[in-house]
């Protein structure tokens, strides 16, 4: 009687791995992410992950919004470092200001500290040899500028935009 209770049970979990490996749906990997049009900035090594899985994945556009407040002139080292990939890669990075009635009160002074930031060529030279960043180098940068509800000109968003072939 033991023999026949042994074997209904081998063939019970040989009937549960059976239907379990029946499923059509494939098990994600857990280092895997989608491409996303938009993603949100956290200064984390998750964020690296997401651009360049995203710009690696040929989408047009990717969009990069922020949770906090940026201010032109502050931009995140983590950033800094993918628009330095941008230029390193034959890319361009411009910075379009707000839409509004009301002139920044130094827009040359504004673009200077913006692109002043990433030019720096150890920067450049080191974001052309680091894998991670070569998703860059086939497109532009945009700074895209607002003014805030205090009347401030933050960043409102970076738009990476694939560059014709």
């Amino acid at each position: 009687m033991r023999y026949r209770s042994w074997r209904a049970v081998l063939a019970l979990v040989a009937c549960s791995w059976g239907l379990v490996a029946c499923t059509s749906e494939p098990v994600a990997h857990i280092g895997s992410t989608l491409p996303k049009a938009e993603i949100q900035f956290v200064d984390l090594q998750g964020f690296d992950r997401d651009l360049g899985n995203s710009l690696s994945n040929a989408l047009p556009k990717v969009e990069v919004a922020f949770y906090d407040r940026i201010a032109p002139s502050a931009l995140p080292e983590r950033l800094q470092h993918w628009m330095a990939a941008v230029e390193s890669g034959g890319g361009e990075v411009k910075v379009t200001q707000p839409k509004s009635s009301v002139t920044a009160k130094s827009p040359f002074l504004l673009i200077s500290a913006i692109t002043s930031i990433w030019t720096a060529s150890k920067m450049a030279k080191e974001m052309s040899q680091d894998a991670r960043f070569r998703a860059a180098s086939g497109f532009n940068a945009d700074i895209v500028l607002k003014q805030d509800d205090r009347g401030d000109t933050v960043v409102e968003k970076v738009v990476f935009i694939q560059r014709g072939k």
